[in-house]
């Protein structure tokens, strides 16, 4: 038994962190089918939630945004009305996996929240996850603008650090690199390139801790020239890790998604399963047995290795330069937009794999048609499917996002996309509008998820009337 090993994961359980929970799904996060679904039951209430993906307010001239945080006990039957007179915030949810699941008893647990919020409030990114430990809580960051002449957009984004390298102690200072690389993400496939700032989310069970994680923020985003303002912990004393972070940008931001056109270029910046030899590796340290095992499939511990360490490299550096890349594809700000040189639309995929696909069909309203998925490690992944080890192998890193572009400026965007050393290509085009489907026609698809797995339950297959005649060996997906 790797005593060292498991030592470490029962401190990081006893800190109240789930340190292995997302081996199979790469993720702790709610359902989002049920979160919508308790959310929309909540009727007629100030605080008005429609989850998206990022959220974008203008810039103004010489002004830059203030935010405003507010915690809750959830534990708590009467939570204390906030009222801020502040319109817009982002939303960080932890929940006992016991409620996440009940259905009435996150209804109830939810709408006492929303009810709590006095003053009207939009709130559009909102993370939420679940948890073993029963601290639950809900941390509102309210985000305010002042008034002045535009000049571009502030985007904001907030993220939980769930994969990480467990393997390090509590107290290291990988968990917050993760953890601001992570919150940045998305606002550099936004194209955001000037003004980041870093407001840390944390909390542990012990002063000294407190102290490490605040002096690993403060040192990570002073390396990164990234502006940090430090709040006090959560106070809930659990070992926690997260942020929310802002970004501007002078030009148009590449969300049009209503002037996506078939035939419009699926573009992936980054291949797919990038992140599964993390969870190889892992199982090697749960029971070395597993070692042996992997090595007669052809997989050595050396390579796992590496692959871990490339994994944990690419987790926690910041990439700023996919910002410049996205940010050179969209026309200045109220700059005229021209789909033959400009992206058209850009959406995250990350560990999500295969299914941000199918909600980047649902998002868009239009059929998306993959002919092809390109996979990282191919053996490997189709590996860790056949033997259950996880419900898909298309979860993916940092770098790996849709970009939804025309045929002509296509190639330039993918040029541009391998000098920062990912491997993009084109895996797919827009189908017909108001068809929200996903269409793979890549034959091996059914090798990288595991057909009774949850997202296997979101996707129905079937062959299209003809096609087996067109091709007697292609099978045709609908996830719908």
């Amino acid at each position: 038994m790797n005593t060292e090993f498991w030592d470490n994961i029962y401190k990081y359980k006893e800190y109240g962190f789930e340190p292995l929970n997302w081996l199979s799904t790469f993720s702790n996060e709610i359902d989002s089918d049920l979160l919508e679904f308790s959310l929309n039951k909540i009727k007629g209430t100030n605080w008005k939630i429609t989850p998206d993906w990022i959220d974008s307010f203008y810039k103004n001239e010489g002004k830059n945004p203030e935010i405003t945080r507010r915690i809750y006990d959830l534990s708590e039957s009467s939570l204390q009305q906030s009222d801020t007179g502040i319109k817009k915030a982002l939303a960080i949810i932890q929940l006992n996996k016991e409620i996440a699941v009940n259905q009435e008893k996150r209804l109830n647990l939810l709408s006492n929240l929303i009810n709590s919020i006095k003053s009207k409030c939009i709130t559009k990114k909102i993370t939420a996850i679940n948890t073993s430990s029963k601290k639950q809580f809900a941390l509102l960051d309210f985000i305010e603008t002042r008034r002045g002449n535009k000049v571009g957009y502030i985007l904001a984004n907030n993220y939980i650090t769930q994969v990480t390298d467990v393997l390090c102690s509590p107290e290291s200072e990988i968990h917050c690199k993760v953890t601001v690389s992570g919150v940045i993400e998305n606002l550099n496939l936004l194209g955001c390139t000037e003004e980041f700032k870093i407001f840390p989310i944390y909390d542990a069970p012990k002063e000294e801790i407190l102290d490490d994680m605040r002096q690993n923020f403060d040192s990570i985003t002073l390396s990164n020239n990234i502006y940090m303002e430090d709040y006090s912990s959560l106070k809930i004393g659990n070992l926690f890790f997260g942020a929310t972070a802002t970004a501007t940008t002078h030009r148009e931001i590449p969300t049009r998604y209503n002037e996506i056109e078939e035939e419009m270029n699926i573009i992936i910046t980054d291949k797919f399963g990038s992140i599964i030899p993390l969870s190889l590796f892992l199982l090697t340290r749960i029971n070395e047995k597993n070692i042996s095992i992997f090595e007669k499939q052809g997989i050595f511990i050396k390579e796992l290795e590496n692959e871990k360490d490339n994994i944990i490299s690419n987790l926690s550096h910041p990439r700023f330069e996919l910002g410049k890349v996205i940010n050179k594809y969209c026309p200045e700000f109220e700059g005229k937009f021209d789909k033959d040189s400009h992206i058209t639309a850009v959406f995250p995929i990350l560990t999500q794999g295969i299914l941000a696909i199918k909600r980047l069909a649902d998002y868009i309203g239009s059929e998306i048609i993959i002919d092809r998925i390109p996979i990282k490690n191919k053996e490997m992944s189709a590996y860790v499917v056949k033997e259950y080890f996880v419900q898909h192998s298309t979860s993916s890193l940092n770098g790996c996002h849709a970009i939804i572009a025309s045929k002509e400026c296509t190639d330039s965007i993918i040029q541009d996309l391998k000098k920062i050393h990912l491997e993009p290509e084109v895996i797919g085009k827009v189908g017909k509008k108001d068809k929200p489907v996903l269409n793979i026609r890549d034959m091996d698809i059914d090798k990288y998820i595991i057909r009774k797995s949850k997202i296997y339950k979101k996707i129905r297959s079937y062959k299209i009337k003809g096609y087996e005649n067109k091709d007697k060996d292609a099978r045709k997906f609908s996830f719908s």
